[in-house]
């Protein structure tokens, strides 16, 4: 290989600051660690608006006190979480106060109870019980006519309590831990400051404790790679505002939103135009969450945890395994940890490919179909328990499509695998892109249309007209 041919091979649009020592030296200072925050915090203006102060500060104090750092974490969790709930809330600010420190308290009281009687019938499956439970709860709050005096309590309750539950459950899992902490640090990971969705980002008090910097140079490689990854967001926001521009303005090619509705009201776009919209839909969902996944992984990092990215190159994966476990990394987690180990581990131990694929149904199917259900619960509380059932039924087609192409990926047998570029790598990743892309057609979770008028969908696609 040339001189230049190498360079250009070894170049990086952000360069890998973390493995020069003389940074990585300077970063381990006070200086250093005053301007990686200052710097952070430039980058925090830019990308979360008028929070971003705050956040800055509390990352100044968990880089400076790192012996007091997990303690730092639940206060700020505490600290940048009320206040959320205040916006919502705006002349009930006791009302929901109480009611989120009740459900605090129940999360107390359950990871209590399985510590302490571990042997018992809820000891031993805690998180079954607890999801049971959950779902029981949701159950009984349909079932409250919209004039009883307590049908806003339970349903606001039910609906704070369905913010946390996968949290509680991350803490119910690290019960039986030999390092296990306390409540009060399991609380730093519920919501914690730097930024999550309903999926625990990073998981929970046992991968801080693995990830956490233990001196000085692991907590500089670890800032540096928090910054790298907030440039990272930005980049990718800015290239998504103008990938939006071009394809949605000067090409005027409609979301996919608009094109299916337009297939529903049977004025559908031609089919090529379908594809685009498709094909564009596709790439800003991993563009979207590569920014705001980068964005909370990057705070965690500057906090002192060297925790993996969210979103790492999905469309270089080459199977459709891979791609879901590279493109929403924790929420794959959340569905191994909680669904796919307890049945892999208890069922099915004399069949390998049946205990396979039934873990699998259980984490990408069952499990990914009660996550989505119990967070939607605006249409459970508006549309009635049976009615919202039916009305779920596209998403658990895309949940069964997704569990029986994962089963079939991880169960084929494969030969060595090509070397050349176009079948070893390119071939590979377009076919999963590609899977992915027409999967994407019946993910949608808002219950506005059909199965049948996405399946016309998709035939049209063909040049197919239902």
């Amino acid at each position: 290989m040339s001189q230049d041919g190498g360079r250009l091979a070894n170049f990086r649009l952000i360069p890998r600051i973390d493995t020069y020592p003389r940074v990585v030296a300077f970063a381990q200072t006070a200086a250093g660690k005053i301007v990686l925050l200052a710097l952070f915090g430039l980058g925090l203006a830019y990308s979360r608006g008028q929070t971003w102060w705050a956040l800055t500060l509390w990352l100044v104090l968990t880089t400076f006190l790192p012996d007091r750092r997990r303690m730092l974490v639940t206060i700020g969790t505490l600290f940048f979480t009320i206040p959320v709930f205040f916006l919502g809330f705006t002349h009930r600010q006791l009302y929901i106060v109480v009611l989120l420190g009740s459900v605090l308290v129940l999360g107390a009281t359950l990871f209590w109870s399985a510590a302490h009687w571990p042997r018992s019938w809820y000891g031993r499956r805690p998180v079954f019980f607890f999801l049971s439970g959950f779902a029981v709860l949701i159950l009984f709050a349909s079932s409250i006519p919209e004039t009883t005096r307590y049908y806003h309590l339970v349903w606001d309750f039910t609906a704070i309590l369905s913010l946390y539950i996968w949290f509680i459950a991350y803490s119910l899992l690290d019960r039986k831990a030999p390092d296990c902490d306390p409540f009060g640090l399991q609380l730093g990971t519920y919501l914690p400051f730097w930024g999550s969705t309903n999926t625990p980002l990073p998981k929970g008090a046992a991968y801080l404790r693995r990830i956490e910097a233990r001196d000085a140079g692991q907590l500089a490689v670890t800032q540096l790679k928090g910054l790298k990854l907030l440039v990272w967001s930005i980049l990718i926001s800015l290239f998504a505002h103008l990938f939006a521009q071009c394809v949605h303005g000067y090409l005027r090619i409609p979301t996919f939103a608009q094109a299916l509705s337009l297939s529903v009201s049977r004025t559908p776009l031609p089919w090529y135009t379908c594809w685009a919209s498709l094909i564009a839909g596709f790439f800003e969902i991993i563009m979207d969450f590569s920014v705001w996944g980068h964005r909370f992984v990057a705070c965690c990092r500057m906090a002192g945890f060297n925790a993996l990215r969210n979103t790492y190159r999905p469309l270089s994966s080459r199977t459709v395994a891979e791609f879901f476990n590279r493109f929403y990394y924790y929420y794959k987690e959340l569905l191994v940890d909680v669904f796919f180990y307890p049945t892999f581990l208890r069922y099915f131990k004399r069949n390998g490919k049946l205990r396979l694929v039934a873990a699998i149904f259980a984490a990408a199917c069952f499990g990914n179909a009660f996550y989505h259900f119990v967070r939607d619960l605006g249409f459970i509380q508006k549309l009635g328990l049976v009615r919202a059932l039916v009305g779920y039924q596209v998403f658990v087609f895309y949940c069964v499509a997704l569990a029986t192409a994962i089963s079939i990926s991880r169960l084929r047998h494969r030969g060595p695998a090509p070397t050349g570029f176009i079948r070893g790598k390119l071939w590979p990743s377009f076919s999963v892109g590609v899977f992915y892309c027409l999967l994407d057609i019946f993910g949608s979770t808002e219950r506005n249309y059909p199965l049948t008028e996405h399946f016309r969908f998709l035939a049209h696609l063909f040049n197919v007209n239902l």
